[in-house]
């Protein structure tokens, strides 16, 4: 009897560790399929991450001119940047205006070339968009590999408000005020409509940088960002990236009526300020 107890102690010994053995490996494979698994969400998070920061430096440079993490991100400063687009921009659109002398605006104080007005209007296109603000919200980032797209909302500017500007700009500028500009809009010049068009470019620059006048904002809506992913895992801007979201931000319509306004009025008032202003407008500066 004893001998068979002995031996059926054995058989039941042995059950009892392959049961316990199996266990902890059941447990052991579990656990490493959930490290993975939070190794994977926790790469994907520290992605969505890079990519929301960099988006955050990119329109904060773009929208209120603070340079902290730019050069770092993009490999130049927030002006140098500029400056780039700046002189591609005229590099692509001074020769439809040659010879450029039939193009140069001459006023009473100043002369200014096509070269000069084109670097000019695209400087005053930074300088409104700088006033956009820090108050855009980034609503969405999704990582596409090579690339990366920012959804963010963000108030934009209303460009009916800044044509209607740019008109009353015409009339002080002009000697003879609209007078002028009616002889001028009315001639038979087949080179007219480009005569119009880089006159208009440098009354934006008049308007918005010399005479900083007031205008206002379209509210808040969505709009994306597209980044370019660099081999150090950052995501950066390309210029045509940049182009596609200034033609965006640039809306063609009129803000509502007491919209916040660039110098922090509402755009009944400021359209009032204007129209008292061109009143009494005595500026040198005349054509």
């Amino acid at each position: 009897m004893k001998k068979l107890v002995k031996y059926g102690v054995l058989p039941a010994c042995l059950l009892l560790l392959a049961a316990c053995s199996s266990k902890p490996a059941t447990e052991k494979k579990t656990a490493k399929e959930d490290k993975v698994e939070q190794s994977s969400e926790s790469k994907e998070e520290k992605t969505k991450k890079q990519i929301e920061k960099d988006g955050d430096i990119i329109l904060r440079a773009i929208f209120t001119d603070h340079s902290s993490g730019f050069t770092t991100l993009m490999g130049t400063s927030v002006d140098k940047w500029k400056k780039q687009i700046t002189e591609k921009f005229v590099d692509e659109n001074a020769s439809k205006y040659l010879p450029a002398e039939d193009f140069t605006l001459e006023l009473s104080t100043e002369t200014f070339t096509p070269e000069k007005i084109l670097e000019l209007f695209d400087q005053a296109r930074f300088k409104v968009l700088a006033t956009i603000g820090d108050d855009y919200e980034i609503t969405k980032v999704e990582d596409e590999g090579d690339t990366a797209t920012v959804t963010f909302k963000s108030r934009a500017i209303a460009t009916r408000d800044l044509a209607n500007l740019i008109n009353r700009a015409k009339s002080s500028l002009f000697e003879n005020g609209i007078e002028d500009v009616k002889k001028l809009e009315d001639n038979t010049d087949p080179e007219l409509e480009k005569r119009l068009s880089l006159l208009n470019n440098f009354l934006f620059y008049y308007a918005f940088d010399r005479l900083n006048e007031d205008f206002g904002y379209i509210e808040p809506r969505e709009y994306t960002l597209e980044l370019t992913k660099t081999k150090e895992g950052r995501y950066i801007l390309s210029d045509e990236s940049f182009l596609e979201l200034r033609k965006e931000i640039f809306v063609n319509e009129y803000s509502a009526d007491g919209a916040e306004t660039r110098k922090g009025s509402n755009s009944s008032q400021s359209d009032s300020t204007s129209k008292d202003s061109d009143t009494s407008s005595t500026s040198k500066d005349k054509v």
